[in-house]
């Protein structure tokens, strides 16, 4: 059986969507968890009325404690030998659960993984009718390297995955966190055997303005620097040095990142933009080598532009988000 968890938070036009696609399933050996995260908009009631309807949902209500408690505790009720994370305002494909458990048994996979189609809100909704791809096999290591060395964001989320309860003791999430997936997941993906990779796109990501990832800047967002920085310590206490590398790369980009966004959306905060720059020459001077060994050549010049002049970094930055607003 599968133990389907969905948060859940003020979404009340999203919700019944998102439980309609779980029950549409073609496989239908689930168990579904919503857990209402103290909801003010009358999730609460819709999610005590759906369990009415069909016998595999349980309902959980708790105070408002965010995300990541959320799934805490739906992961905590679980009864499921596989895992999946839903997302109370999108919704998944009639194949999602059959895909992904299949890919993981035929793979003799720990972790089953597809792609995500981000999606708007006043989109018109489209069949894709796209036939089954055989699934990539990777080896727990190299799945977590597309975190670390890549940055894909389909590796990232918490969610577009079926996990096997054995990692169930790794799927905490850290509460009070933004980007909580990025503490979680590549621990994850590393402690697995086998990973099998879909590249379809069996998850409907909604893009919605309310949303944490379409609103302003904020210091909350320099949770991921946190998250990276626990990467890089976490690969060098493994004496993985490969990954230790690409992590501090990452870690040293996102750096730049943040401190283009600080100085951008917040100038009045001038000593957090100067922790930002003394913590990136820190790592920098620390790990220059094995920072460029794990770069690309484009990870290379950004660093050496930001190294030279952070000030022409940032009016590179702003050229580039002006030109792709959607990448920025």
């Amino acid at each position: 059986m599968i133990s389907v968890i969905v948060p859940v938070y003020n979404v009340k036009q999203y919700l019944n969507k998102c439980v309609d696609s779980v029950l549409r399933q073609t496989k239908q050996d689930f168990e579904l968890i919503l857990v209402d995260d103290g909801s003010t908009d009358g999730c609460d009631i819709i999610c005590d009325e759906l369990a009415k309807t069909d016998e595999r949902i349980r309902v959980i209500h708790q105070q408002n404690q965010g995300l990541s408690a959320a799934r805490n505790t739906g992961l905590k009720a679980a009864l499921g030998e596989w895992i999946a994370y839903i997302d109370s305002d999108d919704w998944i494909e009639s194949r999602y659960l059959e895909v992904l458990y299949r890919n993981a048994i035929e793979c003799r996979a720990q972790v089953s993984v597809c792609s995500f189609e981000p999606v708007w809100e006043k989109q018109r909704e489209e069949l894709t009718g796209r036939p089954e791809e055989k699934p990539e096999v990777l080896t727990g290591r190299e799945a977590a390297k597309r975190i670390v060395r890549d940055s894909q964001k389909a590796m990232i989320t918490a969610w577009g995955k079926l996990y096997h309860n054995s990692l169930a003791e790794l799927l905490e999430y850290p509460v009070g966190k933004l980007h909580e997936d990025e503490f979680v997941t590549y621990r994850v993906l590393y402690a697995a055997e086998k990973a099998a990779v879909s590249t379809m796109p069996l998850y409907k990501y909604l893009q919605r303005p309310g949303s944490i990832i379409h609103t302003g800047y904020s210091e909350r967002r320099l949770d991921k620097l946190e998250a990276l920085k626990e990467a890089c310590i976490f690969f060098s206490q493994k004496a993985d040095d490969e990954m230790a590398a690409a992590a501090l790369k990452r870690y040293l980009i996102n750096i730049q990142i943040a401190w283009y966004r600080i100085r951008r959306s917040m100038p009045e905060k001038k000593e957090l933009e100067m922790n930002l720059q003394q913590e990136w020459e820190k790592v920098y001077q620390g790990n220059r080598d094995r920072i460029f060994q794990a770069g690309t050549r484009t990870d290379k010049i950004t660093i050496l532009v930001f190294k030279v002049s952070p000030k022409v970094y940032g009016m590179i930055a702003g050229i580039y988000i002006r030109i792709f607003p959607e990448r920025g």
